[in-house]
């Protein structure tokens, strides 16, 4: 019973086998065995003599029609007639189940083997393609989880390997695609003039440059801060993977608010001065959504609220400034404590105007309501924090921020914004303490994923202190149009202030033209069409280490628009200002391909384009 509906299976399967898979297996560049090439061929030539044998046969049973051969050329319409009837009549055969079964449908008397034939063969070509499509489907899947995985393996086993090669100041970041793919070691002390890495949604930016940085830095025993706006583990999970390989064990301190069970606690307003708590404050609310004036009255009046909680011997939370924004009782219990004259009487004036007071302090007692009346609130309010900026880079430890910042809510800005303000403080205050152990070797690095999610006006600043700090920052962004959005209320000018403060530029693939120019101007190639002049010969060594090639080129290959804008998963670009660096790197990904492949292929890219070979394939290389 079941051999009837084998059959449309079995063919799907051999159509599959030698005609789709083999189509399928040359976009993953997966190579076929000799057998399957023959069979394809095989296939292929069969299907051409059937159609051959068929034309000669319709040939001769026309030619018999006719006394001669002149008279069968002088009508030779006929013989492309015969082939139409019998296409016709071909399609009659094939539509024929379909037209038994309309006509019982309608109502009409149909014999019952006849309807029972016609539904077996309607039934025939839909599982014909349901078993197709299956196929093309479990086989598409299952090729693209292969690439995943070995994508993975590769870059961590070439992230394992390399980095235990490095010398104590270079950071292994992927494979030079100019240099017979040899590793590229990029100098720690570049990193200190800050990093950018920059390119689309899934071109490989964090997996690719950042947590190979990260997870070597750790290696050294540097002070590591990590924060992004994804709300979840994968990156720390990647990372503990990568030490699990190396057998290294290394505790890292994670902050989350999306999952306080697992989150250790930190209170951001906690040390400090006044001033400084303050500041941090003041510095990281949206102050352009706020009404006039509210940024002045509502910083006078927190200098006066955090000057008597230290009066009083509380602890300063968020917690605390928040009851005393919304709880006149509050207020007034904790009058009765201060001795301070000055602050006694700014806050009993508070008290007797305490609707006015509120008005004015709405803005932030709006964001600390949302923070303190969450299921994390809890994490912030302490006074013995696991989290404490300036311990963990005295102490050299490690540290991951995630905030979910996809979820659009200003309370997560604001924290955002804090723990950076938190961190520039920590590091100025511990650069300029003359009994610190800043200046005794002490170094850093702090990432930021994303950096949209928590750029403000004041992110040059925390460069600048960073870079006192001997803290390399490294941060990511999808364009340089997403800084240029109006909602940060940004100067027109951030952009390029960024980029003077930023020594090294890894490009990934970029969705803007404009993104893609901007780069190009960056490194000295504006038109975006020059030629590459031919390269030197590979120099002995570590790449990244020794003479760096010119920015027109690139070890031979020219950079231009059309290169970046071509730019495969897991490929970019380097750029290094001091000193001058200019690097094709692969970080990663493949596409199950042949050495060399790659770099072909990208040369095949400039020759179209009008480049001569000879110009971008030195001698001898």
């Amino acid at each position: 019973m079941a051999l009837p509906f084998l059959l449309p299976w079995h063919l799907a399967e051999k159509l599959f086998e030698y005609l789709v898979q083999p189509l399928i297996f040359k976009h993953y560049r997966v190579g076929l065995d000799d057998r399957k090439r023959r069979n394809l061929r095989l296939v292929i030539v069969g299907a051409g003599t059937l159609v051959l044998a068929y034309l000669a046969w319709t040939f001769y049973e026309v030619r018999q029609l006719f006394p001669s051969y002149a008279a069968f050329f002088a009508k030779g319409h006929i013989y492309f007639v015969t082939m139409a009837n019998d296409l016709i009549r071909l399609t009659q055969a094939l539509l024929w189940p379909v037209n038994v079964t309309l006509t019982f449908v309608q109502g009409s008397r149909v014999a019952f083997w006849h309807l029972l034939l016609a539904l077996y063969l309607c039934f025939l070509p839909a599982l014909f393609l349901f078993n197709l499509l299956l196929r093309i489907v479990t086989t598409t899947r299952s090729l693209g989880q292969a690439v995943t995985l070995r994508n993975q393996a590769v870059r961590d086993v070439d992230l394992v390997r390399f980095a235990e090669k490095a010398g104590p100041d270079e950071i292994f970041v992927g494979l030079d695609m100019n240099r017979n793919h040899a590793p590229f070691y990029l100098k720690r002390q570049w990193l200190k003039g800050h990093a950018q890495i920059i390119g689309a949604a899934g071109s490989g930016k964090t997996e690719s440059i950042i947590q190979p940085i990260w997870f070597q830095e750790v290696r050294r025993n540097v002070a590591t801060f990590v924060i992004d706006g994804k709300g979840s583990r994968r990156n720390l999970d990647r990372f503990y993977t990568i030490a699990t390989s190396l057998a290294q064990g290394h505790e890292v301190i994670y902050f989350n608010p999306g999952d306080p069970d697992r989150s250790a606690t930190y209170n951001p307003v906690l040390t400090g001065s006044a001033g400084e708590i303050r500041q941090k404050i003041i510095a990281s609310l949206n102050w352009a959504e706020a009404a006039g004036g509210a940024k002045e009255r509502t910083s006078f009046y927190l200098d006066l609220i955090i000057r008597a909680i230290k009066e009083t011997g509380r602890f300063i939370s968020l917690e605390e400034i928040y009851q005393y924004l919304t709880s006149k009782t509050h207020l007034h219990n904790e009058l009765r404590k201060i001795r301070n004259r000055s602050a006694y009487e700014g806050l009993f004036e508070v008290m007797e105007n305490y609707s006015r007071f509120q008005t004015e302090t709405e803005f932030l007692a709006t964001t600390l309501r949302e923070i303190c009346q969450s299921d994390y609130a809890w994490l912030l309010d302490t006074d013995e924090p696991e989290i404490d900026i300036a311990g963990i880079y005295l102490r050299r430890k490690d540290c991951y921020f995630t905030l979910p910042m996809h979820s659009g809510a200003p309370a997560m800005h604001f924290l955002g914004q804090l723990i950076l303000q938190d961190m520039a403080t920590s590091f100025a205050r511990v650069t300029l303490n003359p009994m610190s152990d800043a200046g005794a070797g002490n170094e850093g690095l702090l990432i930021i994923d994303e950096l949209a999610h928590f750029v403000n006006p004041g992110f040059i600043e925390l460069l600048r202190v960073c870079r006192n700090a001997q803290v390399s920052v490294c941060y990511t962004n999808q364009s340089f149009a997403e800084l240029s959005n109006p909602a940060l209320h940004l100067s027109p000018a951030f952009v390029e202030e960024l980029a003077d403060h930023t020594n090294a530029t890894f490009c990934f693939h970029l969705g803007s033209t404009e993104s893609i120019r901007a780069i190009l101007q960056r490194i000295g190639q504006g038109s975006g069409k020059s030629e590459a002049a031919p390269a030197p010969p590979p120099a002995r060594g570590k790449p990244g280490a020794g003479s760096a090639p010119s920015a027109a080129s690139a070890g031979g290959i020219a950079i231009n628009e059309e290169l970046l804008k071509h730019l495969e998963v897991g490929r970019c670009l380097a750029f290094i200002r001091q000193p001058r660096v200019l690097a094709i790197l692969k970080t990663g990904y493949f596409k199950f391909e042949k050495p060399g492949r790659v770099r072909s292929r990208l040369l095949r890219l400039q020759a179209r384009r009008g480049d001569f070979a000879s110009k971008l394939m030195p001698k001898g290389q």
